[in-house]
């Protein structure tokens, strides 16, 4: 018995220095925020794809983001409306000098990463309207070892700016000084340039406005001034959008939502049901699906029962998140009711999940004799998990430098026209970028190649055909076409097709990644279905 003691005692004197540490350090919450942004950091830089070029929406902030530095002013050559980001990163592109490609998107990439490690602070802040330094400690570790997030941060598009002026735009509207909430219209104008479906926001903050304010004198005059802030902010960039693509791309993008489902509505299937059934449950499914897999693996063992408890005792904080969250939900049920398959929609909301983390993590607390032991546990459990995840979710290097090499060959062998074969050509603008004589280049000055998008083909004969017709020259096939699934055929039994000549096969030139390019022999096509 004695025993016993004397070693719980030993324990105890062990422990207690190390929790009078966490306790010092939870008073200094910018030294934890500094320990946890280099540690996101150094997990950040251990995945950083240093020789693989940006692809997809990335690629096309970076072309936007180029011209604009090379031109000096906006370019007209491009319709997508979410220039917020490029226009910024074209800043930097401005002031940075390299012959070489990569360098470049090193850069875009770095800014997005940096930009990221930013928002820790903010989340933090936010956080920090609802709870006590340490809780609010730990749901910006939760931000900052999100797994999703990090992911996101190395693309080198758009979420990372659009989450962090998010959360600011959030934590400024819940102060309970005038003029911060007065800035919070500021940044929610910034932040609908980033990306359009940001001015849904001035819906809740509209009516939280007057809930929170209608007792006070000149309440209307206020709600006005902001507005004027609001819309003197969207302006200038609003101009710009309507000289160079023909609209504002705020509201023109906006309404196109109503009015898709509008049109989806009047649409019948050949049942006589109305289309807009079948895409209102899939926007359900979707989002039931992307929701339940965003939580995993750190939000899972939280959110639920912080979603239950955010609802009791309600104040203005509280009802301002529910309304904003539900905001931000809207665009993401939009996208995943066309079917589109991408977590990124459901970004914005993170750091309300840190929010509805840490109700939970205080009801776990009254469990524990020593909360401090519990948090030392739950951050040591968030940076595993998201480790042992990224590690899961890991690019593999490899497969990427073949297609990025295999993209080469295919680029110098067909030249300018080729078919879809799916994610193979994601670094094709890339290369077209690496190819030309002089970099940095403008986008308009690049050669020009045209892809086959289309692909309702009941055969490969009529595909061949169509191809005649369009000047298409050359087959590439890898055995995996998802779009036109036909061509398959050819990358498995090519000898069944005698006018296509094998002129590539990936395998010869010491790549994993099989792909083969054919050349058409349209005479013998001809000869053989005409005989």
């Amino acid at each position: 018995m004695f025993e016993n003691d004397s070693s719980q005692n030993e324990n105890k004197s062990v422990v207690k220095p190390f929790i009078n540490k966490l306790n010092l350090l939870a008073r200094n919450s910018i030294i934890v925020l500094v320990v946890i942004s280099l540690i996101s950091l150094s997990i950040r830089l251990y995945y950083f794809p240093y020789e693989l070029p940006i692809t997809y929406d990335g690629d096309y902030y970076f072309s936007y983001a180029l011209d604009t530095a090379i031109l000096g002013h906006f370019p007209d050559n491009y319709t997508f409306p979410n220039n917020g980001w490029p226009a910024f990163l074209s800043i930097f592109f401005s002031f940075f000098s390299s012959e070489n490609l990569l360098d470049y998107m090193n850069l875009q990439r770095c800014l997005s990463i940096s930009i990221s490690l930013l928002t820790v602070i903010p989340v933090y802040l936010l956080c920090s309207r609802f709870f006590k330094k340490t809780h609010a400690l730990v749901g910006a570790a939760m931000f900052a070892f999100e797994p999703r997030i990090i992911q996101n941060s190395l693309l080198g598009i758009s979420e990372p700016l659009y989450i962090l002026l998010g959360t600011l735009t959030l934590y400024l509207f819940l102060s309970k000084d005038f003029r911060a909430v007065f800035a919070s219209f500021v940044f929610a104008a910034l932040l609908a340039l980033v990306r359009y479906e940001g001015l849904l926001l001035i819906l809740p903050f509209s009516i939280m406005f007057f809930i929170r304010f209608r007792k006070e004198k000149l309440v209307i005059p206020k709600y006005l001034s902001a507005m004027a802030v609001f819309v003197l902010v969207l302006l200038p960039m609003t101009l710009v959008r309507i000289d160079t693509i023909g609209s504002d791309g705020l509201v023109s993008n906006i309404v196109q939502g109503p009015r898709h489902y509008v049109n989806m509505g009047m649409v019948h299937s050949e049942d006589g049901q109305s289309k807009i059934i079948s895409i209102v449950f899939t926007g359900m499914f979707n989002f039931a699906k992307f929701f339940g897999w965003i939580m995993i693996p750190i939000f899972i063992f939280f959110v639920p029962l912080g979603a239950f408890m955010i609802f009791k005792k309600r104040d203005y904080k509280k009802t301002t998140i529910i309304i904003t969250t539900i905001t931000f939900l809207i665009p993401a049920f939009y996208a995943y009711s066309r079917d589109i398959q991408d977590t990124k929609y459901l970004l914005p909301i993170f750091p309300i999940f840190c929010i509805l983390s840490i109700f939970t993590i205080q009801k776990l607390e009254k469990q524990f004799a020593k909360s401090n032991i519990l948090i030392m546990i739950l951050l040591t459990g968030i940076i595993l998990s998201s480790l042992i995840f990224l590690q899961y979710k890991a690019i593999d290097y490899e497969h990427e430098r073949d297609l990025l090499g295999i993209t080469y060959d295919v680029y110098d062998i067909t030249g300018r026209i080729m078919n879809d074969y799916g994610s193979g050509m994601k670094y094709l603008d890339s290369v077209r970028y690496a190819k030309s004589d002089e970099f940095p280049i403008l986008s308009s000055k690049l050669p020009t190649f045209t892809v086959f998008t289309k692909y309702d083909f009941n055969s490969i004969d009529e595909y061949i055909q169509y191809g005649k017709e369009n000047g298409l020259t050359y087959l590439v096939v890898d055995g995996n076409d998802v779009k036109l699934p036909i061509l398959n055929d050819i990358f498995f039994n090519e000898n069944n097709y005698p006018y296509l000549v094998r002129v590539y096969d990936s395998l010869e030139h010491g790549y994993k990644y099989h792909v083969k390019i054919f050349k058409i022999d349209y005479q013998l096509f001809e000869k053989l279905h005409t005989g």
